[in-house]
């Protein structure tokens, strides 16, 4: 009987798929685990933010399964930012157009000596292809700072949204510097 190895069962049943031109941004020695898991998610667009859940049905329109389902999920009925209550939850809000983020965005920036203004989300992932490439202290840093400012952005979202708490931008930005 033939030995069947577990290597050639993983080559022969995934999908090859070429490299996307962020995954050294993510994946790189030292890297944050949970901070690349959130940035991965983010750079795919797949967190669940309320713009994506209104697309599923759990929105709130005078209906009430609907609302029985938000309640399930401990979401609140409108879709409103509620980093800074203005503007419709997405990605591309909470990343790049929501105030309380683009203050934590510049706070990490200056901490690390950047005096470059917040970007769209597309222009700001653009800039750190294009910029932090190598293997230098600084470029690590960046990239964990990078990764940290997503992921903290994303757990002061859930704090707000699932339990209330709001720290100030200045504690998110000592979190990810």
């Amino acid at each position: 009987m033939a030995q069947i190895k577990v290597s050639w069962i993983w080559d022969n049943t995934r999908s090859r798929l070429e490299k996307v031109s962020w995954h050294r941004l993510l994946w790189f020695p030292g890297h944050i685990p949970k901070f690349s898991l959130i940035s991965w998610m983010t750079i795919l667009d797949k967190l669940p933010t309320k713009d994506k859940l209104a697309r599923f049905g759990l929105t709130v329109e005078d209906k009430l399964p609907t609302k029985d389902r938000l309640a399930r999920f401990g979401l609140t009925a409108d879709n409103g930012c509620v980093l800074c209550n203005f503007g419709l939850e997405s990605r591309n809000h909470l990343f790049s157009k929501c105030v309380y983020a683009k203050g934590i965005l510049c706070d990490v920036l200056h901490s690390c000596g950047l005096t470059q203004e917040p970007l769209c989300w597309s222009d700001n992932l653009q800039w750190m292809l294009q910029n932090l490439k190598g293997k230098s202290l600084i470029v690590h840093i960046l990239k964990l700072a990078g990764t940290g400012l997503v992921y903290y952005t994303w757990e002061e979202r859930n704090l707000r949204l699932f339990r209330g708490l709001a720290p100030s931008i200045k504690t998110i930005g000592i979190y990810v510097v």
